[in-house]
Parts: structure tokens; C-alpha cells; sequence
């Protein structure tokens, strides 16, 4: 436990520098202030396990997500956007589809969960709507938060807007003597780079990434991060996928060095609780 919190330190000034280009003019004070400013993280992710009942369809759910949005709607406004991810081309055993909040940060999760509970959100949900899904509300055991941070600005090409947009994720473990520290200049000096040229060959590229350290980590799922990829449609991704796997080898390998990565998992996401700024 001492080591991830060490690499959650850690990770906060790698992460910071990833997105920081070199500043060989600027002051000492200009670049501190910068590093500060740098090292907090984007969001707060919650990833929540859902189960779907007998009567689940996409009617149905479509008016389950909008009773969530009604109660959503009576509490305090703390930012929160939802949004669903369902595997494609897979299945688990622990969850048939995930629900995704993403909140300001950790903070925010807790009075938010605080509110949502008192009001008895979810006894609402299944009063309503039962037999149609049933999501994790027990955080550690079936929802779990992660610290994340964006290096990369997100594109306004990528929008919510015509879903399903494309998802994937790898569950990542540092090699025996790699860290932070190693994986912060691979992305800053190989990563970033590459992602640099494929957008100025693909200048309506969506392609954006976020990388989330884990408050409770699962045997079945075990990681020091989570690194996921998000295009606004799967038929981009594909393209951009086939690209990355079959010409860039040296990045690859250069990942390959300081971590071990699950394989890619592939997902469909839908808007649940957007606000006018969808992410």
C-alpha cells in the first residue's frame, strides 16, 4: 500500500511534465509556477459495476438514465458527469456493463455520494425502474475511483454526439525497477511526440488519452494504473489501432521497457449526464 501511494505522489509530477513543453526563455519562478499548477490531477473517475435485470432494454434504459438525471438534477450541481461503457466484443464475469462518473475530484465524489445517498437515489432508480439495472453503490467493492490525469487536451473534434463513441483500456504494472520517473519520459519524449505527428497527418483526429491511478486495486485486476484511449467512433479507432500496432514498433517496445500491459480491452460508450462541456 506504502509503494502505490508513493507512486500516486509520484505520478502527479510525471504526469504534470508529460504535457509541459521545454521552456528555455521563461524564468525559474515562471516554471515553478507551471510545475505547481501542473501536478493536480484532471478528474476523479468512478467506475461502477452493473448488472442487467429482466427487463432491461434500451427503452428501458434510456428512462432509467433519465430518472438519474431527474434526481441528479434536484442536487447540488458539483460537476458530475455520467456516462456508460459496455464491452464489445467480450464479456465478464463480475459486470455486464460499467457505469462512469466522472467528477472534479475526490472530494466532490464524496459530497456528491453523501447527497445521493440521503435523498435514497437509488431505492428511487429501482422503485421506478426495476428489473432493469442494478449498479455497484459500495465503493471498493463493486465502485472504484480512480486519480486521473489527461496529458493531452482533448480535441474538440471528439464529442459525445452520435454514439456509440470507441473506448479501450489497458491495465498497466511497472517492471521490476521502472516507475514514474520512467514512464513520465516516455511519454513525454517518445509518446507526446508521436502523438504530435499523427495529428498534424490526421488534423481532425478525435484521438485523446487519460491515465488513472487506482484508490483500491483488485487481485482479479491488478495494476499500478489504468491507461485509456477514447475516439468519438470505433471505425476511427480501428484505423488508428491498426496504424499504431503495425508502424510504431519502436514506441512499442519503448513502453514495453518500463511496463506490462494487459491486452487492450474495447468498449462502446453512451452519454448519460453531460453538461454543456460533455467532458
Amino acid at each position: 500500500m506504502l509503494y502505490r501511494f508513493i507512486c500516486f505522489i509520484m505520478f502527479a509530477g510525471f504526469l504534470a511534465g508529460c504535457s509541459q513543453p521545454a521552456d528555455t526563455e521563461g524564468s525559474a519562478d515562471q516554471a515553478a509556477t507551471a510545475s505547481s499548477a501542473a501536478v493536480e490531477p484532471d478528474a476523479y473517475y468512478e467506475f461502477l459495476w452493473c448488472e442487467f435485470g429482466d427487463n432491461y432494454t434500451e427503452e428501458a434504459r434510456d428512462a432509467y438514465f433519465a430518472s438519474f438525471n431527474e434526481i441528479a438534477d434536484s442536487m447540488t450541481e458539483r460537476g458530475l458527469r455520467s456516462f456508460g461503457y459496455r464491452p464489445r466484443d467480450w464479456e465478464s464475469e463480475d459486470f455486464d456493463a460499467l457505469w462512469v462518473n466522472r467528477w472534479p475530484d475526490k472530494e466532490a465524489s464524496e459530497q456528491g455520494w453523501a447527497e445521493w445517498q440521503a435523498k435514497g437515489g437509488n431505492a428511487t432508480l429501482q422503485e421506478k425502474h426495476p428489473g432493469v439495472l442494478n449498479c455497484g453503490q459500495e465503493s471498493g467493492v463493486n465502485v472504484f475511483g480512480y486519480t486521473t490525469y489527461i496529458p493531452k487536451d482533448i480535441p474538440a473534434s471528439f464529442n459525445v454526439e452520435s454514439p456509440p463513441y470507441h473506448v479501450d483500456n489497458l491495465f498497466c504494472s511497472f517492471n521490476e525497477g521502472q516507475g514514474p520517473e520512467q514512464l513520465r519520459s516516455f511519454v513525454r519524449d517518445q509518446y507526446m511526440p508521436f502523438l504530435d505527428r499523427y495529428a498534424a497527418d490526421n488534423p481532425d483526429n478525435s484521438y485523446w488519452f487519460a491515465i488513472g491511478v487506482p484508490d483500491v486495486v483488485l487481485e482479479n485486476y491488478p495494476q499500478d494504473f489504468n491507461w485509456i484511449n477514447y475516439f468519438k467512433n470505433s471505425d476511427e479507432a480501428s484505423v488508428a489501432i491498426a496504424n499504431y500496432d503495425n508502424n510504431e514498433v519502436e514506441i512499442q517496445n519503448a513502453m514495453a521497457e518500463v511496463v506490462t500491459c494487459t491486452d487492450r480491452q474495447l468498449w462502446n460508450g453512451v452519454p448519460i449526464r453531460v453538461l454543456p462541456d460533455p467532458i
